[in-house]
């Protein structure tokens, strides 16, 4: 319990991912709102009759705005996550039925395991920009030059199943099991390029930016004259949380990058490098490459 309580402390005492981006903001409301209440106590500036009213107005607003464009950012991150999820188990599938239905040899065997842990690897750098083949793990020295790594890896594998329906490894109904599950690659692959490609419309980001900013200068006023010196307090709040939420929606609704809000990537990769190897490569013959001791 001990330990647990002081993880939990940890987490909450730990500044978000997206601080470096938002503390300047917060500070810049601070000097904001430092000089409005200045000038209020200055001037004795009076409380507008309008002022609830259009406080009460601009919350709503900002707080549907706000909603939205978060469960729309975060729909975009637990799709991805739900994708990776679907080629890791996709993976898995294909190598048990392919061992089970093909009965494969040792070289074969180890040509699907590489390509099969290099796919996710080549699809996660498709995401973060322009791949090329030798990037990848297992395919330094290949000469191949594909502008689309990941669907030359995928016809790699289909190719490699249909030469076992050409050897009569397998029947054409097993070819039909195997090949459900080799598709699914580049459907994942399709899918994840629709999230990478197809931003959130520009027009609504920047309603949303125009009523954060609008938002950000006329809170001061009504704040300083209702709280006095609080209103300092009250503004940094407010920026830190709204402000927060639209930064840390802005990273996540792209979740295929490395930042700290991003998807695993690399961690999906690498569970699905050793389980197909687990599957598909014996004991003896890792330790006849030198993979185990």
């Amino acid at each position: 319990m001990g330990e647990s309580r002081r993880h939990l402390l940890r987490w909450c005492w730990t500044p978000p991912p997206i601080a470096p981006r938002l503390w300047p903001a917060v500070l810049i409301a601070v000097l904001y709102s430092s000089a409005v209440y200045l000038i209020c106590e200055e001037f004795e500036l009076g409380h507008p009759v309008w002022a609830e009213e259009v406080g009460v107005l601009n919350a709503l607003i900002i707080g549907v705005l706000v909603g939205f464009r978060t469960k729309a950012a975060y729909d975009r991150w637990w799709e991805g996550r739900q994708l990776w999820g679907d080629l890791t188990n996709q993976c898995r599938n294909l190598s048990l039925k392919a061992a089970a239905y093909a009965k494969p040899s040792e070289v074969d065997r180890r040509e699907l395991a590489r390509l099969l842990s290099a796919f996710p690897t080549a699809l996660m750098l498709h995401l973060r920009g322009k791949v090329k083949l030798r990037d990848v793990p297992g395919f330094q020295d290949d000469p191949a030059n594909p502008d689309h790594v990941p669907a030359y890896i995928a016809a790699r594998v289909m190719a490699l199943i249909a030469s076992w329906r050409t050897a009569d490894a397998i029947d054409g109904h097993c070819q039909q099991i195997i090949d459900n599950h080799a598709s699914s690659l580049m459907n994942v692959c399709g899918a994840c390029e629709r999230i990478r490609h197809t931003p959130l419309p520009e027009s609504y980001l920047r309603l949303l930016w125009h009523g954060l900013i609008l938002s950000f200068i006329v809170a001061p006023w009504h704040l300083a004259i209702s709280l006095g010196a609080w209103a300092i307090a009250v503004q940094a709040l407010l920026v830190y949380f709204f402000f927060g939420v639209e930064l840390t929606a802005e990273s996540t609704e792209q979740p295929f990058g490395s930042d700290p809000d991003d998807l695993p990537l690399e961690r999906y990769s690498a569970n699905i490098r050793a389980s197909v190897e687990e599957i598909l490569i014996s004991r003896e013959a890792k330790r006849a490459h030198g993979q185990i001791d």
